[in-house]
């Protein structure tokens, strides 16, 4: 295990703010489109290169959101952010181009080095008929959370962790994110672009 402000990382999947870092001001509130392609080799799901992603972001949580979020999540634990996850209103959608995909739940956008950015989106994740019933390993995993890294141009990389975790670690009041995969899947050639 690593530890890192306001996070401890299980696994592979390091994922620097997500619920408790303070919120930045977005440069673009409004209207934003992320298209990237994905590399599976988690060990999860099928493996190797999958295909375009769309992450289309309607606009970015507010302050209270996340506060509401954070306060469920170390108040009440992640079952009861996952009911208010899926409650929530949708601010965006994460999709493969031509599938229904995921309603993006929360989205933050933090400042990075060279005049770039940070996109940190989580949402709670559809689970399938058979997977409700069968009850695997992977119902244990119900979020799925997203990091993008962005140069100032609006190009680059990131990383999901489609089967996720989240709680909180009360001995050292930290949010805890545990990828079921052996590592997060792989976002290549992100770029960002007004969304139409």
């Amino acid at each position: 295990m690593h530890y890192l402000p306001q996070l401890i990382p299980i696994r592979s999947f390091v994922l620097l703010a997500l619920l408790t870092l303070p919120m930045a001001t977005p440069a673009v509130a409004q209207g934003e489109r992320f298209q990237a392609t994905a590399n599976n080799m988690s060990g999860v799901g099928r493996s190797g290169v999958i295909g375009p992603v769309d992450i289309i972001i309607d606009r970015y949580s507010s302050e209270q959101e996340r506060n509401r979020f954070l306060a469920v999540l170390s108040e009440r634990g992640p079952d009861a952010l996952l009911k208010v996850f899926q409650d929530a209103p949708s601010i965006g959608r994460l999709a493969a181009p031509g599938r229904i995909g995921y309603d993006i739940r929360y989205a933050v956008e933090l400042p990075a080095e060279g005049g770039g950015r940070r996109i940190v989106v989580a949402t709670d994740r559809l689970m399938s008929f058979m997977e409700a019933r069968n009850q695997p390993r992977t119902v244990d995993y119900p979020f799925t959370v997203v990091e993008l890294k962005l140069k100032a141009d609006g190009t680059g990389e990131g990383r999901a962790s489609i089967y996720a975790r989240i709680e909180v670690d009360t001995s050292s009041n930290t949010i805890v994110l545990e990828d079921l995969g052996i590592q997060p899947v792989t976002l290549m050639n992100v770029r960002a672009s007004k969304k139409k």
